[in-house]
């Protein structure tokens, strides 16, 4: 019986690491790792001569933020061997809406009943930061 609490903490524990990921999908080349690529916003302040190495995507999870998905494309590029990268945008996705209705009953002392329905009207809006590493010819 002493189990189930540990067992119970250690899913809520789980739970609250994995509603802070940002998930990241890259697909491209990779060099050896770099210290600290340079942040770009605009292809206007690009200097000089480069190479495209690839293109990333993050999408933060519940209870995270596109600050969190800058954070892991950072990381993600001294991984990947970038010299900089070229933050692109964001984009938004908007799901399909879902309804709930709650339905309440009230009975008065007279016989009588109210009923009271109320539905609720609910879309999750998804947000994606894209950036592309590069690598700069020498």
């Amino acid at each position: 019986m002493k189990h189930i609490p540990i067992l119970a903490c250690t899913l809520c524990a789980a739970c609250a690491m994995s509603s802070c990921a940002v998930e990241t999908t890259y697909i491209g080349k990779t060099y050896p790792v770099t210290d600290n690529p340079e942040l770009f916003f605009s292809w206007n302040d690009v200097p000089g001569s480069y190479e495209t190495m690839g293109r990333i995507i993050a999408t933060p999870q519940p209870f995270s933020d596109l600050e969190e998905a800058q954070k892991a494309i950072e990381k993600c590029a001294r991984e990947k061997g970038a010299d900089a990268v070229v933050f692109e945008g964001i984009s938004h996705t908007v799901s399909e809406p879902t309804f709930t209705t709650t339905e309440h009953i009230e009975k008065s002392d007279d016989g009588s009943s109210t009923r009271t329905a109320t539905t609720q009207r609910n879309v999750m809006v998804t947000n994606r930061l894209e950036a592309t590493f590069i690598k700069f010819r020498r």
